[in-house]
């Protein structure tokens, strides 16, 4: 899995990811995640628009971030189209929002009360 960063503002960051999210890509996901933390970012938005192929154990890693994020008063969104549907499946779209487009997750954040804490 292929990633790239994008800081938007002091406390918000947009994280790209392109191939598979599977088990091999743990390690890079829980680094990225970590890092954002300790970086002081807040809201985190994971573009996963290119990526082809997601299993269960990254589903589980995705609600372990969401809660992460959660305890600290931040927030988690991920723009997805083709692992949309099994984000929906699996109920994904219950702990963190889904969006379409990059814009439409910054208006989200940018106005956190649009974005409930139930998302």
């Amino acid at each position: 899995m292929v990633v790239a960063e994008r800081s938007l503002s002091e406390h918000s960051v947009g994280e790209t990811f392109v191939g598979r999210f599977d088990q091999y890509a743990r390690q890079d996901f829980k680094w990225r995640i970590d890092h954002a933390i300790t970086q002081g970012y807040r809201f985190v938005v994971l573009n996963m628009v290119a990526v082809s192929f997601i299993d269960s154990a990254a589903l589980g890693w995705l609600v372990l971030a969401q809660r992460r994020f959660q305890r600290i008063g931040g927030k988690l969104g991920i723009i997805a189209w083709v692992c949309a549907d099994i984000l929906e499946l699996t109920e994904i779209n219950e702990w963190i929002p889904i969006f379409n487009s990059e814009d439409e997750a910054w208006k989200a954040f940018e106005s956190p009360e649009t974005v409930s804490s139930d998302s």
